[in-house]
């Protein structure tokens, strides 16, 4: 059996910064038993609709704790606009050079403070 301790510590941080301080409690809310929150909490397996309830519970990004992707609270963030995707949506058809470019020059640009 593989155990992924980078999952593990991720499981740990967004439990502690949860609202659930006894793992029992969150045991509990899951419906699962407190073995199987220990086991995810050191790095084992963990099916994925228990990454699901647990990342939806806890409020975390579900790529953010299976994979290490983004960041905790990504999924709150992922939302785009119309005028992003229609940025978006004009690039596509640009060389990557051009895109290369204007990416270069939107991030030279300072961000307006609010």
């Amino acid at each position: 059996m593989t155990h992924d301790m980078a999952r593990g510590r991720r499981i740990r941080e967004a439990i502690s910064r949860g609202k659930f301080r006894k793992v029992h409690a969150l045991a509990a809310e899951l419906d699962v038993s407190v073995a199987a929150v220990s086991r995810w909490q050191n790095g084992g397996h963990t099916s994925l609709e228990s990454a699901c309830a647990l990342a939806d519970l806890l409020d975390v990004s579900l790529d953010w704790l299976l994979l290490g992707r983004g960041t905790m609270d990504w999924h709150r963030n992922s939302a785009i606009s119309a005028a992003e995707l229609q940025m978006v949506l004009a690039l596509r058809n640009r060389s990557a050079a051009t895109r290369s470019n204007l990416v270069g020059l939107v991030e030279s640009i300072p961000p307006e403070h609010a």
